[in-house]
């Protein structure tokens, strides 16, 4: 008998991951689609096709739902940049790069997933608390990976690295917001340009 159930324990298992990851990219559809006010579970439900059942299976509060979701659009982000990365051999010229491979990441569906849950979450202090959480170890795997390629580069002042990294991070994250509304106004297009121009510099300094 208990030959013969453990299989099947093991299936539902990958059932139940496969219908988790489901609902996240689903939820990151109805995010960049309809907005944060916007994707309710029904909605989730609707786009992912599963029942209601299985939603609550998985996730049983949209605090959960977008949670997980956030957590994951993050990862994804930060495993979009590392692959990109992986394609540089020099570690000088992926540090030169850090501000055009930032904004690439942060152009992706799972970026605007993850602003649209940010701003949400100004209004919402439970929502806060646990994206609070998500990003206070994303944060710290994020400067720990910062370090490793400020060491690889040859940077004395890793941590003035750490700091500018942070930098980019928010300003291209307002930018994609500002783009967001006028994907045309070219002072924003201008304002991204002197980003770069200021990384250069940063460069510049930090590898001399």
């Amino acid at each position: 008998m208990s030959e013969t159930k453990e299989p099947t324990g093991r299936r539902r298992t990958r059932r139940g991951e496969e219908t988790r990851k489901q609902l996240i990219e689903a939820c990151i559809d109805c995010l960049n689609a309809r907005g944060y006010a916007g994707t309710s579970i029904e909605a989730v439900m609707s786009k992912a096709g599963v029942s209601r059942g299985s939603v609550l299976n998985q996730f049983p509060t949209r605090l959960d739902l977008m949670t997980a979701t956030i957590e994951a659009a993050m990862r994804a982000m930060m495993a979009d940049t590392q692959a990109r990365f992986d394609r540089i051999a020099d570690p000088v010229e992926r540090l030169r790069r850090l501000c055009d491979l930032y904004w690439e990441a942060q152009c992706l569906p799972v970026s605007v997933a993850v602003t649209e849950v940010l701003l949400a979450a100004r209004w919402d202090t439970e929502l806060a608390g646990a994206l609070a959480r998500v990003a206070g170890q994303i944060e710290i795997e994020l400067d720990a990976e910062t370090r490793r390629r400020a060491a690889q580069a040859g940077v004395n002042d890793i941590e003035a690295v750490v700091v500018h990294a942070r930098m980019l991070i928010l300003s291209l994250r307002g930018i994609t917001l500002e783009l967001m509304f006028d994907p045309d106004r070219q002072i924003i297009h201008h304002a991204l340009d002197e980003i770069r121009a200021s990384h250069d510099a940063f460069c510049d300094r930090v590898l001399n």
